[in-house]
């Protein structure tokens, strides 16, 4: 969340609580957790204003991960999960 109310991002932090709560809350894996950090780690390190997750660079993810089940070891499930998890914080 933004300082002013809602963020138009995921933060670093509101992104590793998301994290927390599908490993805690949902099941994932270390080795789950590990593949959605690389989907969405040029997101997060971006710099300034670019910082964290737009809800393009969201959904463009999730696109990325359901259109490459080759690719990862997130079941359709598991995908719906994160996207949930992480559209929260938009």
């Amino acid at each position: 969340m933004g300082f002013f109310g809602t963020s138009s991002r995921v933060s670093h932090h509101e992104f590793n609580k998301a994290l927390y709560h599908l490993k805690e809350k949902e099941g994932f894996s270390e080795h789950q957790l590990e593949q959605v950090k690389q989907t969405f780690r040029g997101d997060l390190d971006e710099q300034g204003s670019g910082s964290g997750i737009s809800k393009e660079e969201l959904k463009k993810g999730i696109h990325w991960l359901k259109e490459n089940p080759s690719q990862h070891h997130l079941s359709t499930d598991h995908i719906e999960k994160l996207e949930s998890a992480l559209g929260h914080h938009l």
